[in-house]
């Protein structure tokens, strides 16, 4: 495992001296702008000064555009390529966020830049005040396997935070397997412990299937079997932190290191705005707590994973301000252990067409998948459009 630098017994840095400088500056030119402390005559807004984080090129495709008629709320991207194609599902709903008859949509693409009109494959029930969250798509190249979690019973929060429903909201994890990409077996309530998960399982180097998020309340690691893939996984509870991170969501992901080491970043809704990170050297069974990083977040998910070249990437709205969500990043480590690179992959300016229940402008909740010398980037405009970037391997 590449030794992380701690600088204190509750903090790990995982970003590079320049990469840190670099944090700094545009944190500080951007507040600069915000309260109206002008840094001369010729600064015009924080995209003046965007050249701290240079860009990235990315070829940009439009999958679904948000409206009133079929849903102006879109969101919560998966993507896998499967028998040739890829597959690409989100979350589609009528204005709010998680209301009734939200439900699971699914769009295809040979090439990643042509995409076929999207159509539902789990709906929701608007009368039976049932709605989806679409969380996981996974493929072993001969099924495709798509998760929800399924909720009913809407009970509104009074507390003020990203998520709009109660604690006595009724919930439960349902799977969805087809063989073409067309007809969808239900495997529904695949277990009776109260879990969920924002990101699909992926292998590790043993061939379990991992992915990080929640159980009975706190952060966990979810392990199946391949040959168990529809079933309950293998519940793994994270130690807690003691650093201050709260993890109701479970929103995490993870990378692999050559020496066998899981790192998981998890987004922290306890307004840090800062990613923590917990590791696993024994094929996810056994986890240090989650420790604060330097790494920023606006409180966003993020998105972790491999290059074909070796190296590791991370993508999210790593921006140290609460909620702003406009520039969605990409950061490159060679050992997974130091980001030694920071992009701005999008950034253009944009707001929502139509105002909903915890909507909010910007690019986010990015998913990826590298395939051969390109990385695609799935991600949601304001949470009313969804869009898939491709960005070539040899630009990162």
């Amino acid at each position: 495992m590449p030794e992380p630098d701690v600088h204190t017994e509750k903090m790990i840095s995982v970003l590079t001296p320049e990469v840190s400088a670099q944090v700094r500056r545009l944190r500080m030119r951007y507040a600069l702008w915000e309260s109206g402390c002008l840094t001369g005559y010729d600064d015009h807004g924080p995209w003046a000064h965007w050249d701290l984080v240079a860009h990235v090129p990315i070829q940009r495709r439009r999958i679904y555009t948000g409206f009133p008629e079929a849903g102006s709320y879109n969101h919560h991207s998966q993507l896998v390529k499967f028998k040739g194609k890829y597959h690409f599902i989100f979350s589609n709903g009528i204005v709010d966020e998680e209301e009734a008859g939200q439900r699971t949509m699914l769009s295809t693409s040979d090439d990643g830049r042509h995409w076929s009109q999207a159509k539902c494959i789990i709906p929701g029930d608007v009368e039976r005040g049932m709605w989806r969250n679409t969380i996981g798509l996974y493929t072993d190249g001969s099924q495709l396997v798509a998760w929800t979690q399924t909720n009913w019973d809407k009970v509104r929060s009074t507390e003020p935070g990203m998520s709009s429903t109660g604690a006595a909201t009724k919930r439960q994890i349902d799977a969805y397997v087809s063989t073409d990409g067309e007809n969808w077996v239900p495997h529904e309530n695949i277990a009776p412990e109260v879990f969920c998960f924002f990101e699909a399982p992926r292998l590790t180097q043993a061939g379990t299937l991992l992915t990080g998020g929640t159980a009975l309340g706190g952060a966990a690691a979810l392990r199946w079997t391949p040959a168990n893939i529809v079933g309950p996984p293998e519940v793994i509870p994270i130690p807690a932190t003691e650093t201050g991170g709260v993890f109701p969501y479970g929103e995490a992901s993870w990378y692999q290191t050559d020496d066998g080491c899981i790192w998981t970043y998890w987004r922290d809704e306890g307004g840090s705005c800062r990613l923590y990170l917990s590791l696993s050297e024994d094929d996810g069974q056994t986890w240090t707590p989650p420790l604060i990083t330097e790494f920023p977040d606006s409180m966003s998910r993020v998105y972790a994973g491999q290059l074909p070249d070796g190296r590791f990437y991370l993508i999210g709205n790593a921006y140290p301000k609460l909620l702003d969500r406009m520039h969605l990043m990409i950061a490159i480590s060679e050992d997974g252990a130091k980001f030694s690179k920071l992009y701005t992959l999008l950034d253009d300016p944009t707001a929502q067409r139509v105002k909903g229940t915890l909507k909010c402008h910007g690019y986010q909740y990015p998913c990826g998948l590298v395939d051969g010398d390109k990385l695609l980037v799935g991600y949601s405009i304001n949470k009313e459009d969804i869009e898939c970037g491709i960005v070539q391997v040899a630009d990162l």
